[in-house]
């Protein structure tokens, strides 16, 4: 994939909403042609934005990117001197660092400066929720490019073409980032841009610069309380997308009550389109009744503001009629054909990690799901119990260093909708399995009838054995991921492969 260098640009000229006119002369000689926030990209010519971040102290690193080359330094001002705005600083190497505060929320800017502002030729639509967010960016996708549009998808899976995804370390990225791939967007020449836009990503100001055509939001469980530290003020960051600041017309899930609340003192110059159930101050609506669920996936009609029609797709449960309503209503309201859109719907594929089977005439019918929260899981067992004619099974586990409390939740999710319950790991990272174990069994109301298996394959291949060819195995949390984090240590594990590989033994 083309990834064109942006030229360089005088640093006057990129910073100047920052600099004062002495300032502005004293670095109108410097040019840089790269922006980073990790010094170990640091080459000739970078700028080098040293930020105070969760993880590090990008500050510590300023030494280390001047002697590689960096033409300039933007630092995030000491808390210590919050009433200063900015002031810039001379390096003896003569290299001028300039200190700015509240430094992230310029980034966004700074870096669409940089790469020519490569959103006003891109067509954004973005999509928030706890859940479904990445089924239905990939739906979107799909849909898009089955109607010979060019899209460009960005958010848990991978950043790029459809068909070409690079690794994302984010869901959603830095803002220098960010702009870079909406210029790496722009330069193949995409249409649209499709967004998986996170809490995080809003409350760190990462998307400041962008404005969205259509977002759509679906839905609000329990996630990133370690971040946020309640629900409200998850629910406010998100909500910050549905906004005149960032876009012009919105989709929400009329059944969820987080929609309803923000429906009721919407923004008029926002228009609203609610799917599942009519909401106040929408103008469209999607309904689907007569739903049906089968072993060759969901059948629905669809009532609704743009057209009438039979929805069917070989996506399984609940929750995946609800990912394609969210992405049918996003391209509607965007300004694409129903008749058109639900002609295609069959042809739309799983995503993978999203639900996706894996089975043959001998074998249990394996599924691969993403859950990692109450919520996501419970739907996940209640959407397979729909199609399961014999024992429904669930192997997961708990993220380490991560929100703890949803940890007896999602065991409680997994009791009460599940025949069989395997605990293994998940990404422990530095934490003891055995704590993690501790705080799902606080969950249970009969821990004796949960197996216990530390190491993951071991645990797939014992709830395996254990099942009929009539049995379901649902193995959550992985999803995609084709690694494991165990005692602080990235190691290969792809939970896809190894269901194939068991599966396809069974011949």
């Amino acid at each position: 994939m083309p990834n064109k260098q942006p030229p360089s640009i005088i640093l006057s000229t990129l910073l100047q909403a920052l600099l004062n006119d002495e300032q502005r002369l004293s670095l109108s000689k410097l040019q840089v042609n790269h922006l980073t926030l990790d010094s170990r990209e640091v080459r000739q010519g970078s700028l080098f934005v040293a930020l105070n971040g969760a993880q590090t102290d990008g500050r510590r690193f300023c030494n280390k990117a001047i002697e590689l080359g960096a033409s300039a330094i933007l630092s995030e001002l000491e808390c210590g001197e919050q009433y200063i705005e900015q002031y810039v600083e001379w390096h003896q190497s003569g290299v001028p660092i300039i200190h700015v505060s509240g430094l992230s929320s310029h980034l966004s800017s700074i870096a669409s400066i940089f790469y020519q502002r490569p959103q006003d030729n891109l067509i954004l639509l973005g999509i928030t929720g706890t859940n479904g967010k990445t089924t239905v960016t990939q739906l979107i996708c799909q849909w898009l490019t089955l109607l010979g549009k060019k899209a460009y998808s960005m958010g848990t899976l991978g950043n790029g073409l459809i068909d070409d995804l690079t690794p994302s370390p984010n869901t959603t990225l830095n803002a220098i980032d960010l702009i870079k791939h909406l210029a790496i967007a722009r330069d193949v020449n995409a249409q649209y841009l499709v967004m998986e836009v996170s809490s995080h990503g809003l409350s760190l100001d990462r998307l400041k610069s962008l404005h969205f055509a259509v977002v759509a939001f679906t839905n609000l469980s329990q996630d990133h309380l370690d971040f946020h530290g309640d629900m409200a003020s998850y629910a406010s960051a998100k909500q910050q997308l549905f906004t005149t600041q960032y876009c012009e017309k919105a989709v929400l899930n009329g059944s969820d009550k987080v929609a309803q609340a923000w429906s009721e003192q919407w923004p008029s110059e926002i228009e609203l389109s609610a799917f599942n159930q009519p909401l106040i101050n929408a103008k469209y609506h999607m309904l689907a009744n007569n739903v049906h669920f089968d072993n060759s996936g969901i059948s629905a009609d669809i009532e609704s503001s743009f057209g009438q029609g039979v929805l069917k797709s070989s996506l399984l449960g609940q929750f995946n009629l609800d990912n394609l309503l969210t992405a049918l209503n996003t391209l509607c309201l965007a300004g694409f054909d129903f008749g058109q859109l639900v002609h295609l719907a069959p042809t739309l594929q799983a995503v993978p990690g999203r639900m996706e089977v894996f089975s043959n005439q001998n074998s249990p019918t394996v599924v691969v799901d993403y859950a990692h929260t109450p919520d996501a899981l419970e739907k996940a067992l209640i959407a397979l119990r729909l199609h399961c004619q014999g024992k429904l099974s669930v192997v997961f586990g708990c993220g380490g260093d991560r929100d703890n409390s949803k940890r007896a939740l999602m065991a409680k999710a997994a009791e009460q909708f599940a025949d069989t319950v395997y605990f293994t790991q998940d990404n422990s990272r530095s934490e003891s399995a055995q704590q993690i174990f501790n705080d799902m069994l606080s969950g249970i109301s009969q821990p004796e009838l949960i197996t216990i298996e530390a190491d993951r394959t071991t645990a797939i291949e014992l709830a395996l054995s254990n099942s009929s060819s009539q049995d379901m195995v649902l193995l959550a949390g992985k999803g995609h991921e084709d690694y494991q984090i165990l005692n602080g240590k990235t190691i290969d594990y792809d939970e896809r492969a190894l269901a194939n590989k068991l599966v396809q033994a069974y011949l």
